[in-house]
């Protein structure tokens, strides 16, 4: 991990490793999305889900931070940047995704992601960190197309009545991730502390995540410790702890290196995830149309990543 603190703050080539932050990131994310809906049907309640996993993968990183001479840094500015950051991009939007993926299925909560990216760009453009370029607008269309592709696709064959009788409120909300997910791609790249680290970034974001749903747990009364038994619920917490470590890193870093527009084309790997995740675990039948919008995808990666100057 680099103790680099030149935060990517324009519209420059990032280096190569950043498309593959991008796919891990999207993959890791993705999955914890599926994870959570296996945990609602166990019983777990979906906010106590991301409580565990945050607070788990968040300790984690801290030690390990420290342990590299990167302790998390306790001062006013980094407070607010791990309070802040984890409102917009992590707190709301996990919970709101994780919850509904229980509510209205993980497909159509995949549906908003692409989304992102579309804020995102508009933003980096208002607060003058990006330019409009016809390759990467091109690029960010063939990726938004390529997604929904993928969960389009597959909802013209359902019975309309998977959607007829979700919960408006719930199809209404998730909406609002998209818009959260691109207020916190520029906020942390506007607002990364000096001379900070990605790993101590990631640890007192997801501490300070878990630590702000703690009321809303107890208020609506989710909260549910693992049992420690090695029961499904205890696999599920865990799974879902590794996977945040992992794709947190690459998160963090990906974010340090790359413009927050870049940085939000983690959105379309979430979707392709969270597809594949209901072809392999819940039977749904991939088309030939699915596969020819990863491609779209993968393609819609490339040009943004060559417009880059």
């Amino acid at each position: 991990m680099s103790h680099s603190t030149n935060v990517h703050k324009s519209a420059k080539k990032p280096p190569l490793q950043a498309p593959f932050y991008v796919v891990i990131f999207g993959i890791t994310f993705g999955t914890t999305i599926g994870l959570a809906k296996l945990g609602a049907i166990e019983g777990l309640p979906p906010m106590s889900l991301v409580f565990w996993q945050m607070l788990g993968a968040g300790i984690f990183l801290g030690i390990v931070a420290t342990l590299k001479g990167q302790r998390p840094k306790l001062l006013a500015s980094h407070l607010r940047y791990y309070i802040i950051a984890g409102i917009l991009g992590n707190a709301v939007p996990t919970t709101i995704a994780f919850t509904a993926s229980a509510k209205i299925g993980t497909g159509i909560t995949g549906l908003v992601y692409p989304l992102s990216t579309v804020f995102t760009y508009t933003l980096a453009v208002f607060f003058g960190m990006d330019t409009p370029q016809p390759k990467k607008i091109a690029g960010l269309v063939l990726g938004l197309v390529g997604a929904l592709t993928i969960i389009g696709s597959p909802l013209l064959f359902v019975d309309t009545n998977v959607i007829g009788n979700a919960s408006f409120f719930w199809l209404a909300l998730i909406f609002t991730i998209p818009i959260f997910l691109a207020c916190g791609n520029i906020y942390r790249t506007k607002a990364w502390p000096p001379n900070t680290g990605s790993l101590p970034l990631a640890s007192g974001m997801m501490i300070a995540t878990a630590i702000l749903l703690l009321p809303a747990l107890f208020a609506s009364d989710s909260f549910q410790a693992p049992d420690f038994t090695g029961s499904t619920i205890d696999w599920i917490i865990l799974g879902s702890t590794s996977l945040s470590i992992v794709g947190f890193i690459a998160y963090f870093e990906l974010q340090r290196i790359a413009g927050p527009v870049y940085f939000s084309q983690i959105s379309y790997f979430i979707t392709i995830t969270t597809v594949a995740f209901g072809i392999f675990v819940f039977d749904e039948t991939l088309t030939l149309a699915t596969w020819i919008a990863i491609g779209f995808i993968f393609g819609g990666l490339y040009m943004v990543s060559k417009s880059q100057k």
